[in-house]
């Protein structure tokens, strides 16, 4: 807390500072997103690809401002690097006449804030494992040739660095489950999905406070030609259920709602094997959250058919 003092012009004000200065997403101050919105982006969600071992390496970079609930700059930066390492096996099972598969996603996160006028000066950063991602079913139905809708549920492990002090942490300390359904049109070389996934996040033990619920909406439009793919994306965020602060964390603040939506363009190449896709996105919307320019680049290979 050391670095944040100067905030400190009023005992009360200086603790509201103090919360909102941490990369806060209108859920507990301090814990990133349980994932990304828009992580699922420029992928044929709903579609299974044939029977095997896949690898994908996501990496990311976002530049990006904390806003208050009109969207309005509040005075802390924030930069996140994040990397991603998602084992996808696809048995070639099926149930109920859906191809089964899972999934578990290992996420890397090096954030570092800034702080300037009016919440004052200073800096922090931390590099750590965020919350592991265990998806142990996903259902996909062809529903006509080249349409696919799919069902499953992820858990989000408190397996991360977390921290009721430091101002930066990179997970969060409780659990999600985040039940989902996708559509995907893959016709003529289309690439028209959409995956609807909603978070609802446990409480923080240590603490008290629980996160609000939250769903999360990632659209695609790519159109290809040859190996490559090209067209729009974007994602829309909303927190749809208040913070609830059962203790004295805080100093017993809650937050307001998250809000975001972002548009952005979305590029995929096939090399051989290995499937490379690249997305830039920037929030027009944010509002008691982090909003700014997002880019990340996907590759996904199979290790083993």
């Amino acid at each position: 807390m050391t670095p944040f003092k100067g905030l400190m012009t009023r005992a009360a004000a200086g603790l509201t500072a103090l919360c909102l200065a941490m990369p806060a997403t209108a859920r507990e101050p301090g814990v990133p997103p349980t994932i990304p919105p828009g992580a699922t982006m420029g992928v044929p969600i709903a579609a299974s690809p044939p029977p095997g071992l896949y690898f994908s390496l996501r990496s990311g970079y976002s530049d990006t401002t904390l806003r208050d609930g009109q969207g309005d700059a509040m005075g802390a930066d924030v930069r996140i690097r994040d990397t991603a390492l998602q084992f996808l096996w696809v048995p070639g099972t099926q149930f109920w006449g859906a191809d089964y598969k899972a999934m578990v996603l290992l996420p890397i996160l090096d954030i570092h804030q800034t702080l300037s006028a009016p919440m004052g000066s200073g800096s922090a950063g931390k590099t750590g494992l965020g919350n592991v991602e265990i998806r142990p079913v996903d259902l996909s139905w062809q529903i006509e040739p080249g349409i696919f809708v799919n069902a499953g549920f992820s858990i989000h492990a408190p397996t991360g660095y977390w921290s009721g002090t430091a101002p930066v942490s990179t997970a969060g300390h409780f659990w999600s489950l985040a039940p989902s359904v996708g559509f995907s049109y893959l016709r003529d070389g289309w690439n028209l999905s959409a995956h609807a996934i909603y978070f609802v996040n446990g409480r923080n033990r240590d603490n008290g406070y629980r996160s609000g619920n939250e769903i999360n909406l990632n659209l695609t439009a790519m159109k290809g030609v040859g190996d490559w793919s090209l067209g729009p994306v974007a994602y829309w965020r909303k927190q749809v259920s208040g913070d609830d602060n059962g203790g004295t964390a805080y100093g017993g603040t809650r937050f307001g709602r998250a809000e975001q939506l972002a548009l952005g363009l979305g590029v995929t190449r096939q090399i051989g094997k290995v499937s490379a896709n690249l997305m830039l996105t920037d929030d027009v919307v944010a509002k008691n959250t982090l909003g700014g320019q997002r880019l990340w680049v996907n590759f996904t290979l199979p290790l083993g058919q």
